[in-house]
């Protein structure tokens, strides 16, 4: 149910976002990046969120030769909680699968496509949507099953074409949770505090435009 809601949170961002045009274009992104500087007042028993970690995920734009358009962006971190520098053995408890995922609906500005038409075009971009965490271990001690909160994100980038319909997306975001279960109420608790969870991700797609 809670899921729920923050997927109609985004659909509702999406449909309050300023207009675009009848003449706008589609871009579909997938692509692949890094997951940095992270942090979290979740159980971390390796430290692994303070660690560079590889994503995958994609956008959907629809943007027109104004500045305005809208987005649905969605990035996914294999192994976010996992540390490479922890050695698994019998005394230790180990991480045996993690995760962090986020969807979000975003608001979008860019350049005027006429200033720059044939270069690259910068856009600022950013919204509300779904921050999920999940997270196993060998002992089960503290498992982080499918923890799903509100969210935000605002980063920016660009977009440069190659051809008339293919182009390449360079992007730099900030993702952060702005509202979470209350630890209290968990069993057992999952964090130290109120819950808590932020990270970077930078990354680079192609851009297929229709």
């Amino acid at each position: 149910m809670r899921r729920a809601r923050w997927v109609l949170a985004v659909a509702a961002l999406l449909v309050l976002a300023p207009p675009v045009p009848a003449a706008a274009e589609w871009q579909f992104t997938p692509f692949l990046g890094y997951t940095f500087k992270g942090s979290t007042t979740l159980v971390d028993l390796e430290l692994g969120s303070e660690e560079t970690h590889w994503n995958f995920g994609g956008s959907i734009m629809l943007i027109g030769d104004s500045p305005f358009g809208v987005e649905a962006y969605f990035v996914r971190t294999p192994g976010f909680f996992e540390s490479e520098k922890t050695v698994c053995n019998v005394a230790v408890t180990c991480i045996t699968g993690s995760r962090t995922y986020a969807f979000m609906g975003n608001a979008v500005l860019a350049t005027p496509r006429g200033w720059n038409r044939y270069g690259l075009r910068p856009f600022i971009s950013g919204g509300l949507g779904l921050l999920h965490a999940s997270r196993s271990d060998t002992q089960d001690i503290i498992p982080i099953n499918d923890l799903d909160m509100l969210g935000m994100n605002v980063g920016g980038g660009a977009v440069g074409l190659l051809t008339e319909r293919v182009g390449l997306r360079f992007d730099l975001r900030y993702f952060r949770a702005i509202d979470a279960p209350d630890w209290t109420t968990i069993d057992p608790p999952v964090s130290i505090g109120p819950i808590g969870l932020r990270y970077w991700t930078a990354g680079i797609g192609v851009v297929i435009k229709h």
